[in-house]
């Protein structure tokens, strides 16, 4: 069980329980609903997490590009079934969503079994659950079942019927913004647009809003925070083509993916590695008790969004957030039936939130300081030597103190305040207290770079 971050002494705002209990309460909300890239269900779930969040939601219109892609129409399912010639229904939309690949074409035909099965996907690890999968951008007619259910189909003649709408209508992107000190931007995204999807994708979902209502609650802001929630890829394609100025303003951010399952959290890092959020996630996942070691990059296997904004084309530092993700060997239940919330818990999604949480801190107070004294200064002279920490007398005192003594002699304005506790093996938290105290004092200062 990962080890509780220290207590804050500038900033008592840390997630507990109650956050638990409210990204449970939404997650339970937003679980039965059908979303696809775009459609009712999509704008239906945005509208649900504004009354926890004041979302602003901007839509952007069928057919629009946005570097070559196209914006899709909005995609919705009536009804699809498959019935055998003796009147035995072998698929029904209505037993699981995910018995129609999301965008399938409409169709009413008569097929014999060898056919079907050519446009019936099963899963490949787990014999009674049904694959999510979709067919975006293929005009054509696709379904899904258990390998079991395939298995049972008898020879003979099948009625298809898959009654879907695609209809112009709009990409939908919600959108929150909380300034800070700096115009500085930080960007926190995940992707909305999975029918169900308790791991993929509601727990980074309700993740993200808790965050922000956390971010909300924090008096000084450094940076300026934006949550998005949007369709998987093309809300980010998306976002990057129609908001050029606010990528100016950019300075970097995190992904969310796959945020609620039993594997321990995990982080794949940006393109270049080593930005300040690669720097912060390590420190997060270390000092929280997790393992620290970066997934390897690849945008084969990694993150999605991440991807679009730390692209060749852009190279911003993006980071993704997950715990098992999406490997079928360490979460087999991935795109399938059986990601529901009996893979989740509300201890799951408070551990990833509070080390994201721990992360966005650490980014927060990694500043370049400067002691402005040319020697070691005289901290009982200022009253602030850090008595009450055990230290005096011959003795060292404890890690607070540690950081006092650690943090002068360090900061020459040269070393951004993480780099100084990852120099010592330190939780930056440590430091809170001592630059504080030197600040008000009038001994350090900080430094621009």
């Amino acid at each position: 069980m990962p080890k509780p971050a220290p207590e804050l002494t500038n900033s008592r705002i840390v997630p507990d329980d109650s956050n638990g209990v409210s990204m449970w309460d939404l997650l339970e909300e937003l679980h039965p609903l059908y979303r696809a890239l775009c459609g009712p269900g999509f704008l239906d779930s945005l509208e649900r997490i504004q009354k926890r969040l004041p979302l602003e939601i901007n839509e952007y219109p069928t057919g629009t590009d946005v570097f070559g892609w196209t914006i899709p129409e909005e995609f919705s399912v009536n009804e699809a079934w498959v019935e055998h010639e003796s009147g035995v229904r072998v698929i029904d939309f209505n037993d699981h969503p995910y018995h129609v690949s999301i965008y399938s074409q409409p169709i009413d035909i008569v097929v014999d079994k060898a056919e079907l099965l050519e446009h019936v996907e099963t899963h490949t690890h787990l014999p009674d659950a049904v694959p999510l999968r979709q067919v975006y951008y293929r005009k054509e007619w696709a379904l899904c079942a258990s390998q079991n259910q395939v298995k049972n189909f008898p020879e003979g003649k099948y009625k298809v019927h898959i009654d879907t709408k695609h209809e112009p209508g709009f990409l939908r992107i919600g959108d929150f913004y909380l300034p800070g000190e700096t115009d500085q931007e930080i960007l926190i995204n995940t992707y909305l647009c999975h029918p169900m999807g308790a791991n993929d994708n509601l727990s980074s979902v309700v993740i993200a809003v808790e965050l922000f209502k956390l971010l909300q609650q924090r008096p000084n802001r450094r940076f300026s925070y934006r949550l998005c929630l949007w369709p998987e890829s093309i809300g980010a394609i998306t976002y990057i083509a129609q908001n050029p100025e606010r990528l100016k303003k950019l300075v970097g951010g995190y992904s969310l993916m796959m945020c609620g399952d039993k594997h321990p959290v995990s982080y794949t890092g940006s393109f270049r590695g080593g930005s300040i959020f690669d720097r912060a996630a390590k420190h997060a996942l270390k000092h929280g008790g997790w393992p620290d070691e970066p997934l390897p990059y690849s945008r084969w296997t990694g993150g999605s969004d991440s991807g679009h904004f730390d692209s060749a084309g852009q190279r911003i530092p993006f980071g993704t957030w997950t715990r098992g993700g999406p490997v079928l060997d360490k979460y087999p239940q991935y795109h399938s039936s059986e990601d529901d919330l009996s893979q989740l818990s509300e201890t799951q999604l408070l551990e990833t939130m509070t080390c994201i949480w721990d992360a966005l801190l650490v980014v927060e107070k990694a500043q370049v300081y400067k002691i402005d004294c040319p020697v070691d200064p005289f901290l009982s002279k200022h009253d602030i030597f850090p008595f009450q920490h055990g230290a005096g007398g011959g003795k060292h005192g404890n890690l607070i103190a540690r950081a006092y003594f650690e943090l002068m002699g360090a900061a020459d304005g040269t070393l951004d305040l993480l780099a100084i506790a990852d120099k010592f093996d330190m939780d930056i938290s440590l430091f809170d207290e001592p630059v504080e105290k030197f600040i008000e004092a009038g001994l350090m200062s900080t430094k621009d770079v």
